[in-house]
């Protein structure tokens, strides 16, 4: 039996979930992730004791104040905690891909479920279709004796389906790498490797199968989510797009 958490709703009694939300939230939303910054949140007596200790980087550190005290800890892998038909926006950004290709159905299903009829979905995920460009253009204008700009087209596109350390990792001192091998574990086990990758039509595909409608492609900008641009999920704090390498997706569920 799933865990029922209470919904926090705007004003005007709209409810908006944020999952798989990272660093990446708003105050007014229902954010829900279950990273370590997240898990860690509600005790900030431990990260600042590792802190002193010299166990999270500066960094690291800056990113536990991006994180919201009310954010809810949970595990997507166990359903969204909250009943069916009663949110009005469900939104994640790049957290589909890290699901495997045969689950991503499922998981979009569940979206459906908590969302009420005539609700929106808005999904972000990195766009195969402009990293398969990129790698077009790079090849075409790459010589023979000059790869080393191609192969970081190469590895930018793939690093996240193979490498075995999260990248924030690597930049930590020895001891901290270590210790978080530890702790927990590689890419795969936290959940930082990517499973799948998708582009407009596939999108669009996995959207229909879980029964949603009217699909769309939208900028970062854009949104049927009123007053979208105000909650700067999509953009960063100077006005430039989050992720620019993202497709941007919304559909509706439907009344049935």
């Amino acid at each position: 039996m799933k865990r029922f958490h209470v919904l926090k709703r705007l004003p005007d009694q709209r409810a908006l979930l944020n999952l798989g939300c990272g660093t990446k939230m708003h105050e007014a939303w229902n954010n829900v992730d279950f990273s370590v910054y997240a898990r860690l949140r509600q005790h900030m007596w431990v990260v600042l004791f590792l802190r002193r200790l010299g166990l999270i980087s500066e960094p690291r550190f800056a990113q536990f104040s991006l994180v919201e005290p009310d954010i809810i800890t949970w595990n997507l892998a166990r359903g969204i905690p909250f009943p069916d038909r009663t949110v009005d926006v469900v939104y994640h950004s790049h957290l589909l891909e890290h699901i495997d290709r045969e689950d991503a159905r499922t998981f979009l299903l569940e979206c459906r479920r908590v969302l009420k009829p005539g609700g929106v979905i808005r999904v972000a995920v990195p766009d195969l279709e402009k990293w398969a460009n990129g790698y077009i253009r790079s090849i075409a204008e790459s010589t023979a004796t000059d790869v080393v700009d191609h192969e970081q087209v190469i590895a930018d596109l793939l690093v996240q389906l193979v490498q075995r350390e999260p990248t924030t990792r690597k930049l930590q001192n020895a001891l901290v790498r270590w210790l978080e091998r530890v702790a927990l574990g590689d890419s795969a086990k936290v959940g930082w490797r990517h499973r799948w990758m998708y582009d407009r039509l596939t999108l669009r595909a996995l959207f229909r199968a879980a029964g949603f409608e009217e699909c769309q492609v939208v900028s970062a900008w854009e949104s049927r989510i009123k007053e979208w641009n105000q909650f700067r999920l999509d953009i960063e704090t100077d006005g430039s797009e989050y992720k620019p390498e993202s497709i941007r997706m919304e559909a509706i569920r439907s009344s049935n």
